[in-house]
Order: C-alpha cells, then sequence, then structure tokens
C-alpha cells in the first residue's frame, strides 16, 4: 500500500541521519586518533581526555543527545587542545552537534575558537571541516524538521482515518438497524391489519357456523339463513384479504417491462432491444438506472443524432448488468457532455458501475453495473 511505502521510506530516512550522525563523528575521533599515533609521543592526559570525548560522544548517540553535553564536549576538547593541537579538529563534533540541535548562540563561540587556532597555528585544513561541519548539521536538521512534519501530517492522517473507519461501522450498523426495525413494523401492521380486520371476520363466521350445525334438523330455516350469511361475511372476508394482500405488494413491478415500455413510446425512429440472462433477480436500483439511461440516449438521438435504427442490448449475469446502445446517426467529432450525461456519470460511479460513450460512426453507450451477488465495484 502507498501508506506503507511512504512510512518506510520515511524511517529509512530517519536511519538515514542517525548513520550520518555515526559516520562523522566516528570519521574525526579516527583521523584524531590517527594524528596522535603518527605525531610522535603523546602524554597520558592527551589520551585520557580523548577517551573521555569519545566516551562521552558514545553516551550522546545512545542515550540523550543535549545541547548541555555538546557544550560540555567543547570544553572536555579545549582541554584537549591546551595539551595538543591536534585536538582542534575534533572542535568540529560539537560544532556538529550543536548545530544540529539548532543552538547557534552555544555554536558561535565553538566555531570562532575553531578559526582562532586555525589562524594562529596555521590549519588551514581547520577552516574548512568547520564549514563542513555547519553545512551538514544544518542541513541534517533541517531534514529533521521535515520528517517531524511528516510524523505530524501521518498521524493525523492516521486518526482521520481511524475515526473514518468507525464512522463508516456506525453507519452500516445504523444503516441494519433501521432496516431491521423497518422490517419489524411491516411485520407488526401487517400482523395488525390481519388480526383486525381478517381475524375478527373469521373468527364471527365460524360463531355463525358452529350455530347454523346446531340449528340443523331443528330450524332448517334458520339454520339457512345464519348460512346465507356467512356466506356473505365469507365472500368479504376474502376480498378484504385480497385487499390486504395488494397492499403488501409495490404499486408498479420494476422488471424488463419497464424498459420494453420506454422503448414502446419512443416514436422516432425503430428500435431493436435484445435481451440475454436472467433478469429476476435484478434489483430496482439497475433497472431504474438502466430504464434512466435508455431514456437520456433515446431523447439525445431524437434531438440531435438524425438516426434510423437505434439498437439496445441488454446482458445480465451473477456478476454484472450490461446495457449497450448504438445508433446510427451522424455523431459528432466532439462531444460535449450536457447536464444528463453527467449525471448519468455520476449515478453510474455511485453504483460502482463504469460508463463509456463514442459519437464516431453514430453515438455509443456502454454502461457495465456490479450486482451486488457478484460483489466488487468496477474500476
Amino acid at each position: 500500500m502507498l501508506e506503507d511505502d511512504l512510512t518506510g521510506i520515511f524511517y529509512q530516512g530517519i536511519e538515514f541521519g542517525a548513520v550520518m550522525k555515526y559516520l562523522f563523528k566516528f570519521l574525526f575521533l579516527s583521523y584524531f586518533m590517527v594524528l596522535l599515533i603518527t605525531g610522535g609521543e603523546v602524554s597520558y592526559a592527551s589520551v585520557l581526555v580523548f577517551v573521555l570525548a569519545t566516551a562521552l560522544n558514545i553516551f550522546m548517540a545512545r542515550f540523550r543527545d543535549s545541547v548541555s553535553l555538546a557544550s560540555a564536549s567543547f570544553v572536555l576538547i579545549c582541554a584537549g587542545i591546551y595539551l595538543d593541537r591536534n585536538f582542534s579538529f575534533l572542535l568540529c563534533i560539537p560544532l556538529f552537534d550543536l548545530t544540529t540541535q539548532k543552538a547557534y548562540l552555544s555554536a558561535l563561540p565553538v566555531f570562532l575558537t575553531g578559526l582562532y587556532l586555525a589562524w594562529a597555528s596555521g590549519l588551514a585544513p581547520l577552516v574548512l571541516l568547520l564549514g563542513l561541519s555547519l553545512l551538514l548539521g544544518f542541513v541534517l536538521r533541517h531534514a529533521a524538521e521535515k520528517e517531524a512534519v511528516y510524523t505530524n501530517r501521518l498521524d493525523e492522517e492516521r486518526g482521520l482515518r481511524y475515526e473514518l473507519e468507525v464512522s463508516k461501522t456506525r453507519l452500516l450498523q445504523a444503516s441494519r438497524d433501521i432496516a431491521h426495525l423497518t422490517e419489524v413494523r411491516e411485520r407488526n401492521r401487517i400482523a395488525r391489519e390481519i388480526h383486525d380486520n381478517l381475524g375478527h371476520s373469521i373468527v364471527g363466521i365460524l360463531i355463525q357456523l358452529q350455530a347454523a350445525q346446531k340449528l340443523l334438523g331443528r330450524d332448517d330455516r334458520k339454520a339457512g339463513d345464519i348460512l346465507a350469511k356467512s356466506i356473505n361475511a365469507l365472500s368479504e372476508a376474502l376480498t378484504l384479504l385480497r385487499h390486504t394482500v395488494h397492499n403488501l405488494k409495490p404499486q408498479e413491478t420494476l422488471g424488463v417491462e419497464y424498459i420494453e415500455s420506454i422503448i414502446a413510446n419512443f416514436c422516432f425512429c425503430p428500435v431493436a432491444l435484445q435481451l440475454h440472462g436472467d433478469f429476476g433477480l435484478l434489483s430496482a436500483n439497475h433497472l431504474e438506472m438502466a430504464g434512466a439511461i435508455t431514456k437520456e440516449a433515446l431523447t439525445n438521438a431524437a434531438k440531435y443524432s438524425q438516426a434510423t435504427r437505434i439498437e439496445i442490448a441488454l446482458d445480465s449475469n451473477e456478476k454484472y448488468l450490461r446495457l449497450s446502445i448504438r445508433d446510427n446517426g451522424v455523431g459528432c467529432a466532439k462531444l460535449q457532455e450536457g447536464l444528463g450525461i453527467s449525471g448519468m456519470r455520476e449515478r453510474v460511479r455511485n453504483l460502482g458501475g463504469i460508463i463509456s460513450l463514442s459519437s464516431q460512426d453514430g453515438f455509443l453507450i456502454v454502461c457495465i453495473l456490479p450486482l451486488e451477488q457478484g460483489g466488487g465495484v468496477l474500476s
């Protein structure tokens, strides 16, 4: 993932800065050690100061890198310079440390001391080394500040992404809760409808039929009257049942007939419709989208195409619904999308689908919508 790659680059940058600090100090300490070895006799005091300076820099690298310790390193090196002028080259280390810590006022005495020693002792290379130490310290400091900014932004992005995931989870849960509550309410409504209307009617009819059964043989006339009333009541209950069932079904069935009705009402030119696959399991959203695209395409054909024939193909399988609309009109060299086509693109994108348009050799629209059971968003 892109985030993982950027995070890896970030940590590589941190490791590179640390390695540069260690390498810088190691080179100067090694260079000074070579100067001591090749310079003839070395006093025990010089060796002691060198060991202490090395130990202090190791401590700073491993545990704590502070302005006070860098200043202590400068004082220790000044003591070494009093014993051996070759210690002057080690001034580059505290100068580098103080520059990376943005302690420019503390770094100024170090730099001035180095310049004085370079002039007084004729150590011309020391000036160049001091300048390189300043430059390298400033570059690493600038890189560290950029890394800190990037760290904050990365943390903010992660926090926002986490909040987004939490919000998404809550919205999905809320959607499931709403669907469940809607289903429960609809079931309760159906139950009340059946209980309040059909239930009472059927109970009344049952009581009348039981009474008629008891009157048979004793009062056939009254039993016949009761039976006739029960038949009328049962007829009314059946009518009520039909109305109840009818109210449970949608007012309009949205199927392939919806597409066919759109084409049937189009009178500009002949339209050939080809259907392939099973359309019984398509959701209302997919068929409504196919109908909207068909309406837009036929309207544009009537306005601009001068076509004499339009071919529409609708294919459905387990994974996607494909709609293809082609006319043999004049087309255009450069397609200018209006509100209709741009709105159509947005609605298709919201369903996770893709749509392609071509105005060469007539006009062609191809739309592919992924189905929920097929899974996935097309790209």
